[in-house]
């Protein structure tokens, strides 16, 4: 695991600039809120593929990063498949961390 993007990502949860769960992360890319969507490697099929549309049709990046236990861990919450980040200043940082790469 990086540290560095888990860390940044607990600062962004901190400042409040995070959704939290596939459901309201969907919302936040509906609405054009979204910048960046972080996802589980292991995600359900179904989520992805709606995830995958959703980000493709508003234009936002996401990145699938480990597992849901460990993204769950990192955001301080249970079951945590997914998560939105709001804020394009922490969405920099964590594609810079994560190396630049987000579909």
């Amino acid at each position: 695991m990086n540290d560095k993007l888990l860390g940044m990502l607990g600062l962004a949860v901190r400042a409040g600039k995070v959704s939290f769960g596939v459901f309201m992360t969907e919302k936040l890319v509906e609405e054009g809120k979204a910048r960046l969507v972080i996802a589980a490697s292991d995600i359900g099929a179904s989520n992805k593929r709606r995830l995958e549309a959703k980000c493709s049709h508003a234009g936002v990046r996401i990145i699938y990063y480990s597992d849901k236990e460990n993204l769950s861990r990192a955001v301080g919450r249970e079951n945590t498949p997914a998560v939105g980040i709001k804020d394009e200043g922490f969405t920099e940082a964590i594609v810079k961390i994560f190396g630049g790469v987000a579909k």
